[in-house]
């Protein structure tokens, strides 16, 4: 493997670790820091974590890291997260 793509997967790492505090605070309802502000909605929180779930993802099947087909079936599943991430972040608000 080039050295290269030891930085690719470590950064995708990364990005999916990020996602886990802003998912979890943002589906409990809470208010959370992001890039946007000191203390953000919890809706954004949801969408924060759900874009570096996305990004972390995208960067280890680039790499050729994870085997998973982006098809039909990841898409549902990806819109049926965010969708009941959404309506959590509103319940517990």
């Amino acid at each position: 493997m080039k050295w290269y793509a030891y930085v690719g997967y470590f950064f995708a790492g990364a990005f999916l670790a990020n996602s886990v505090p802003h998912f979890v605070q943002g589906i409990t309802g809470h208010e959370f820091q992001t890039p946007f502000a000191e203390s953000s909605s919890a809706m954004l929180n949801v969408l924060w974590g759900f874009i570096n779930l996305v990004i972390g993802y995208s960067i280890a099947t680039a790499l050729g890291g994870l085997s998973f087909v982006f098809n039909r079936q990841i898409s549902m599943t990806a819109l049926g997260i965010i969708t009941m991430a959404i309506m959590l972040s509103y319940a517990f608000d």
